[in-house]
């Protein structure tokens, strides 16, 4: 076999072993939206915002336990904030919670744990605030079904958009956050995004009733766009690294933020976009 082949073989074998871990992953998230209350998908929460936490802190070199374990306790504590109390709690959980971060720095300073500092404030508002708002969609009325079109939504913007940009990329979107992110690919991964929402209300039926079609588009447009800028904040934030991944814990993706970028920009937009409209229903 020529050497050109077993490139080719090569690249099959890791697309293959991607296509697994995004079904494994997919699958794992479906069961979880239809099988867990909402406490138990609370946990599921805080287990993402965990290691979603210890990664930022890995990107950074930076993950002794010393440095990331308080930020992801109060990250959790944030999230819980933000879905179960009401804003007029949650504003004094968010200030304290920072304050004790900087008084974290600043009683235990040290010339390498000082390069900690940004990135704590940052974890509880990047990993906390914005992944709680999953759960806050899941709460909502028809939340489960609102959910999963969210993860139908991100889903098939990233599919479209990178198999998009491998076969039709010429134009880079951001070379100096992203070298392989084209303007086709996400054109192609906008465009999906939009035809799987379209047909998941159809699917649904009557069992989905949120809004008109023209609304609907608008939504999963914004939902999409969202997700890219998801994706390029990550980018950005390895960029600064000079890291390729966030971690090794999905096998083809890389770390769990590598496949929840989009959702951590997405969620909290698609969550006041339906918000605001089922509240324009109701009156």
């Amino acid at each position: 076999m020529t050497k050109k082949g077993l490139g080719d073989l090569g690249k099959l074998k890791f697309d293959f072993k991607r296509f697994i871990a995004g079904i494994a992953f997919g699958i794992l998230i479906i069961l979880s939206i239809f099988l867990l209350n909402s406490a138990g998908f609370f946990f599921i929460c805080a287990v993402l915002i965990s290691i979603s936490s210890y990664e930022l802190f890995l990107i950074q070199d930076l993950n002794k336990p010393d440095f990331f374990i308080i930020p992801a306790l109060l990250s959790i504590v944030v999230a819980y904030s933000n879905i179960f109390l009401p804003a007029s709690l949650f504003i004094p959980v968010f200030f304290a919670s920072s304050f004790l971060l900087l008084l974290k720095n600043v009683l235990f300073f040290n010339s390498e744990n000082g390069r900690s500092i940004y990135l704590d404030i940052f974890s509880i508002v990047y990993a906390g605030f914005f992944l709680s708002f999953i759960v806050k969609i899941f709460n909502l009325t028809e939340g489960r079904l609102l959910l999963l079109l969210l993860f139908v939504i991100i889903w098939a913007s990233d599919i479209f958009a990178y198999y998009g940009g491998r076969h039709f990329g010429k134009h880079l979107l951001y070379p100096s956050l992203s070298p392989k992110k084209t303007v086709e690919g996400a054109i192609c991964g906008f465009t999906g995004a939009i035809g799987a929402a379209i047909i998941f209300k159809i699917l649904a039926g009557n069992n989905f009733e949120q809004a008109n079609i023209l609304i609907y588009i608008f939504i999963a447009g914004m939902a999409a766009i969202a997700g890219m800028f998801g994706d390029l904040a990550e980018s950005l934030i390895k960029r600064i690294a000079g890291k390729k991944d966030s971690g090794r814990i999905i096998p083809g993706h890389g770390g769990i933020l590598d496949r929840i970028d989009s959702l951590i920009l997405s969620a909290p937009v698609f969550y006041y976009m339906v918000f605001y409209l089922t509240l324009t229903n109701n009156k």
